[in-house]
C-alpha cells in the first residue's frame, strides 16, 4: 500500500511540473500576441513626440539607497538623463555605512535646504537633512535614520514627490534612455485607467557605460548571472506580458515600477517589514479597484529595459531568493480570500491562483517528487526506465521554455545577437534546468521555515563597467 501511494504521488508531482511548464506556455502565447501588437510604447510617433511635449505628466524617480557608493553617481546621473521632459529625482539615503551620502553631495554639488525636515502623510523613520543639487535643481537628496528595509525609504520619496507619477526603483540600476518615455506613453494612451506600469529587468553586470549612456551590452560570462538572465527573460518577456494582457499580473518588480502617486498614498504606502512589499502593494492596488468596481489597468511595457546588478555569487543569490520566498509566504496568507472569487475576476482566478498553486505549492510538490523518486529507486519500487522517462520529459519541456525565452528576448530587444552572446545564452538556458533550478528549489524550500528577518541584507556592489576602464 505504501509503495502504491508513493508511486502515485511521484507520478502526480512530475505531472504537476509539466502542467506548470504548460501554464508558462499559455502565458507565452498571450505575451507573443501582446508583443506583436502596435501598442503605444512600440509606436515610433509617440516615442518621438513625447520628449518635445510642453506639459506632459510629471514623474518623480525615487532611488532608495543603502551602501551604494560604487553605483549611486552613475545611476543618479542616468535617471536625470532620461529622455522625458517633466522629471525630478529623489535619492533617499537610508543611513548608509559607506560613502554614499558624500559621493552624491560632491558629485552633484548638493546644498542643504532643510536640516530639520518633517515626514509626510505616510509615517516613516525620522528625516535628518534634505539637500538639493546646485547643478541640476531636479535632483533632491534625503538623508534619514536607517530603517533597514526599502519600504520605508520608498515611502519617504512618495511623501516628498511633487509629481502625480512616481517611479520606485533600486539605486544600482541603469536605464535605457527611453524607459520613461515608453512607460508614460502607455499612461497617456489611457490616462484614466492606467495606475501602474512595469518594465523588463536585465543584468547590468556586463554592460559598459559612458557617462549616462550605455555603449555595449553583452550576455554574462558568469554562471550565476547567466542563469538569472534566463529566469528574468522567462518572467519579463514570456509570462508577465501575457498576465498583464488579461489583467492578472500580480507583481511589478521592485527594481522598477511606475505608479500613480495618489493610489500609493491612499493605500498607506509600502508596508515596512513585509519582505514582499513590492508584490503586496500591487496586490492591494488590484484589490482596492476590484472591490470598489473602479476601472483600472496594470500594464507591462516589455521593450522598456532597465539594467540592474544581479547577485554574481552563490551566497548573495541564496540570501536574496530566500528573502523573496519568505515574502511570498506573507502574500499567500494575505490573499487566500481572493482565489477564484467572481468579484476579483481574472486577477483572482489567474494572478492570485498562479501565486498559490505554482509559486507557493509548486516548490513543495516538486521537491517531494524528487525525494520520493530517489527513495523509490533505492528501494527498487519503481522501474528505472519509467523514472528516467519522467525526468527527461520534465527537463525537456523546461528546456523548450528556456530556449523560447532566449529566442523571444533576442528578437524583441535586438541585442545579445552576437555569436558569442548567443552561445553563452544557449549554455545558460541548459544550465538553468540542470542544476540552477534544483538549487533554487532547495533555497525556496529552506525559506519556508519561520524567520524573523525583515531587513534588506547586504548586497555588495561591484559597480558598472565604464568605457575608459575596458
Amino acid at each position: 500500500m505504501i509503495q502504491f501511494v508513493l508511486q502515485i504521488f511521484m507520478y502526480g508531482a512530475f505531472t504537476f511540473t509539466i502542467v506548470h511548464f504548460l501554464a508558462i506556455g499559455f502565458w507565452s502565447l498571450l505575451s507573443l500576441r501582446l508583443l506583436s501588437r502596435e501598442r503605444p510604447s512600440r509606436r515610433p510617433v509617440p516615442l518621438q513626440k513625447t520628449p518635445t511635449l510642453e506639459d506632459p505628466p510629471g514623474v518623480t524617480i525615487i532611488l532608495p539607497a543603502y551602501n551604494e557608493e560604487a553605483v549611486i553617481a552613475h545611476s543618479t546621473g542616468n535617471a536625470l538623463a532620461q529622455d522625458y521632459p517633466n522629471l525630478e529625482v529623489i535619492v533617499v539615503n537610508d543611513g548608509s555605512k559607506d560613502n554614499t551620502l558624500n559621493v552624491l553631495v560632491e558629485t552633484f554639488d548638493m546644498d542643504v535646504v532643510d536640516d530639520n525636515p518633517t515626514s509626510g502623510p505616510i509615517e516613516t523613520q525620522p528625516l535628518r537633512t534634505i539637500f538639493r543639487s546646485r547643478v541640476d535643481d531636479r535632483l533632491w537628496l534625503v538623508d534619514k535614520d536607517p530603517a533597514g528595509a526599502k519600504a520605508d525609504n520608498a515611502n519617504v520619496g512618495v511623501n516628498m514627490a511633487n509629481n502625480p507619477w512616481v517611479v520606485i526603483m533600486d539605486a544600482d540600476e541603469f536605464m535605457e534612455s527611453d524607459v520613461m518615455t515608453r512607460c508614460m506613453v502607455e499612461v497617456m494612451a489611457q490616462p484614466d485607467n492606467v495606475i501602474a506600469v512595469g518594465t523588463t529587468l536585465l543584468p547590468g553586470n556586463d554592460i559598459v557605460i559612458d557617462g549616462s549612456q550605455i555603449v555595449d551590452r553583452q550576455a554574462s560570462r558568469n554562471y550565476w548571472v547567466g542563469c538569472q538572465l534566463i529566469e528574468y527573460l522567462t518572467a519579463f518577456v514570456i509570462s508577465r506580458p501575457g498576465m498583464a494582457h488579461v489583467s492578472a499580473m500580480p507583481i511589478i518588480s521592485g527594481g522598477f515600477g511606475l505608479f500613480r502617486r495618489d493610489v500609493i498614498t491612499d493605500l498607506g504606502g509600502y508596508v515596512h517589514g513585509h519582505l514582499g512589499e513590492d508584490m503586496d502593494l500591487v496586490i492591494k492596488m488590484h484589490r482596492y479597484h476590484l472591490e470598489n468596481d473602479i476601472p483600472y489597468r496594470v500594464v507591462q511595457a516589455p521593450e522598456a529595459i532597465v539594467w540592474t546588478e544581479f547577485p554574481p555569487v552563490r551566497s548573495v543569490l541564496k540570501r536574496q531568493r530566500m528573502r523573496w520566498h519568505r515574502g511570498l509566504k506573507l502574500i499567500v496568507g494575505d490573499t487566500m480570500d481572493m482565489i477564484g472569487r467572481p468579484r476579483y475576476r481574472n486577477f483572482g482566478r489567474y494572478g492570485v491562483g498562479t501565486l498559490h498553486l505554482f509559486e507557493w505549492w509548486g516548490p513543495i510538490i516538486e521537491g517531494l517528487g524528487w525525494i520520493i523518486m530517489a527513495a523509490l529507486l533505492l528501494l527498487g519500487w519503481v522501474d528505472v526506465g519509467n523514472a528516467l522517462a519522467m525526468l527527461l520529459a520534465t527537463q525537456l519541456i523546461g528546456q523548450v521554455v528556456a530556449m523560447l525565452s532566449v529566442a523571444v528576448g533576442v528578437s524583441t530587444f535586438g541585442f545579445y545577437s552576437r555569436p558569442k552572446d548567443l552561445a553563452y545564452m544557449l549554455l545558460w538556458a541548459v544550465c538553468m534546468n540542470w542544476g540552477f533550478r534544483q538549487m533554487s528549489l532547495w533555497w525556496r524550500l529552506r525559506s519556508i521555515a519561520p524567520s524573523k528577518k525583515t531587513t534588506w541584507g547586504e548586497m555588495p556592489r561591484a559597480g558598472f563597467k565604464t568605457a575608459n576602464s575596458t
